[in-house]
């Protein structure tokens, strides 16, 4: 691959503290699997843990093999830097987000677009498929203030929910469908019903000191995570809203967390230029490790065999667990 390099005499060496890691002490091995021509600025694992997607200012979306890193294709049809990505539960299909304001869906197997969909009026900054088998629901987030909820398979905008007073910035699906949470410039989490019918928040979370750049939901939807411009994570209690924790992570704003399968291993990345990852039960800093370069992207294979990380440099790099004890299990966010 052109821009494969190996570093295998780096080993990051790391002890875990928390509940949520197996392994008193775990050696990962960095390795920059290939790069995008402008910053990497989404990742997403599927849910098979067999395939990494990316997307980047540059216009395109890249899939990667896991474990091994192979780059598999590339997808181009955005005319705009393509700002975040969701596999579908099933892992059959891609959505991507663009600044040329649509949504488009990919067939991952030919990875040819099969759908573009129009509705936003300003950037689409956050999409996540429903994660169920049929994968029937695109939830999305824009700039123009609104979160979007779409049907796929006839390529249209089901319901628009307004509530957010400044641009949009992600969206997650929580893993049992029954909610959307989106987050916002105007420092609050919003908790929708995936209900047809119903428009308005079900709840409003506050207490973020700075607008809200993430936020997802643990595998068994009993966990928000969210993250903000100051380097802040908040953990909420599903579905009451209660806000357990606040854990202050970086010193820079994070722009992605994910949570690994046993849903209290969560993963950040920041433009402080570190790696963490956190118990999310106790507020732990279970692992950390300074790069070469700002994070704008984060996501863990389910059994945090793999770390993925995307950089400003346009870097994909994997941090790998040594052992080898890497097993597939179902992951989010992917979330992402």
């Amino acid at each position: 691959m052109k821009f494969l390099q190996r570093f295998n005499s780096l080993v990051l060496s790391a002890v875990f503290l928390g509940s949520g890691v197996l392994y008193a002490q775990t050696n990962y091995v960095e390795n920059i699997i290939g790069k995008h021509s402008d910053e990497t600025v989404g990742v997403f694992v599927n849910e098979k843990n067999t395939m990494v997607a990316t997307c980047s200012l540059d216009e395109t979306i890249k899939l990667w093999s896991l474990p091994d890193g192979k780059e598999l294709k590339t997808l181009q049809g955005h005319f705009g830097q393509v700002n975040n990505i969701s596999f579908s539960g099933n892992d059959l299909h891609l959505a991507s987000g663009s600044g040329d304001l649509t949504i488009k869906i990919w067939d991952i197997n030919s990875g040819t677009e099969i759908k573009t969909m129009k509705g936003h009026t300003d950037k689409v900054i956050g999409v996540y498929f429903s994660q169920d088998d049929s994968s029937t629901f695109v939830a999305s987030t824009s700039f123009d203030k609104t979160v979007k909820l779409w049907d796929v398979k006839l390529g249209k905008e089901i319901k628009t929910l307004y509530g957010h007073t400044q641009p949009t910035n992600n969206v997650a699906y929580s893993y049992d469908g029954l909610y959307i949470a989106s987050c916002s410039d105007d420092k609050t989490i919003k908790i929708w019903s995936t209900d047809l019918t119903t428009k308005v928040p079900l709840k409003t979370l506050n207490g973020h000191p700075a607008p809200v750049l993430s936020c997802i939901y643990s595998f068994d939807s009993k966990t928000l995570a969210s993250c903000d411009q100051k380097g802040n994570i908040y953990i909420w209690q599903m579905p009451e809203g209660n806000l357990l924790r606040k854990i202050s992570a970086h010193n820079e704003l994070i722009q992605d967390i994910s949570f690994a399968q046993d849903n209290h291993t969560l993963i950040s990345g920041s433009l402080d230029k570190s790696i963490k990852l956190w118990d999310t039960e106790t507020g732990t800093n279970v692992y950390s490790k300074s790069i070469d370069s700002e994070i704008w992207s984060v996501d863990i294979k389910s059994d945090a065999g793999i770390l993925v990380v995307g950089c400003a440099d346009g870097t994909v790099r994997f941090y790998t667990k040594e052992d080898g004890n890497s097993t597939n299990h179902k992951n989010k966010k992917g979330s992402k």
